[in-house]
């Protein structure tokens, strides 16, 4: 079954890019922090849920 995943990129001035993709085998919701950045990662079961999801992180 494909599963999708929305990457989000929230730096540390506010800007926020967010896209959507295909997930990888195995992969779960993490999130990361990173020098310049926080990297969120949500997995979902139908790509519609996904592209909901990312237009939130769009509005901000």
């Amino acid at each position: 079954m494909q599963r999708y995943a929305v990457e989000a990129r929230i730096f540390n001035n506010g800007k926020i890019v967010a896209k959507v993709r295909s997930a990888e085998d195995g992969e779960t919701n993490r999130v990361e922090n990173k020098e310049m950045c926080d990297v969120w990662v949500d997995v979902f079961d139908s790509k519609s849920e996904a592209d909901d999801f990312c237009k939130q992180y769009l509005k901000a």
